[in-house]
């Protein structure tokens, strides 16, 4: 399986020739803390070493309760509804894959499968994805700029239909 991967601060977006995946990689809580450490410092290069390591490390209180679903998640090709599952739960297909991105047991991993995606927009900094389900229908996913190219390209080869942005 080829996985192409946009790594970001926050969630890493990784698109498959049979889905679109987020995985997240900081909560908005862990960022919020890293930045209050680089502003109580004053900035600088100290305040964003210490922001590196609260990024890193964390702060007290540790993660989050880690419930497990009452059954295995289904494989990639399987999916055919908008599913989150923690990364422990992602299939052996995906998990083991070179490329796959490295984050905690506990993090939400999303699967925006093909059969549920109606349109996708591109742009530099952003992907959209426009499902076809009434609620919630548009998904706005940060992309890394630098990464535009790669995504564009596996999405080309993969046959997903680009609107314009």
């Amino acid at each position: 399986m080829v996985l192409t991967v946009s790594y970001g601060h926050a969630r890493h977006v990784v698109v498959t020739d049979e889905a679109i995946i987020t995985v997240e990689r900081r909560s908005a809580e862990e960022r919020r803390q890293a930045s209050t450490v680089a502003l109580a410092v004053g900035g600088g290069v100290l305040g964003a070493l210490l922001a590196a390591v609260v990024d890193r490390l964390g702060l007290p209180g540790g993660p989050t309760r880690l419930y497990l679903r009452p059954h295995d998640t289904p494989r990639l090709a399987e999916m055919t509804e908008v599913l989150t599952c923690w990364a422990s739960e992602v299939p052996a297909e995906l998990a083991g894959e070179h490329g796959w991105p490295k984050v905690e047991g506990f993090r939400p991993v999303t699967f925006y499968p093909r059969a549920v995606i109606d349109s996708l927009t591109l742009s530099r900094w952003r992907l959209t994805l426009t499902l076809k389900r009434e609620a919630a229908r548009e998904i706005v996913v940060t992309l890394a700029p630098w990464d535009y190219r790669k995504v564009r390209a596996h999405l080309f080869r993969a046959g997903y239909v680009l609107g314009k942005s």
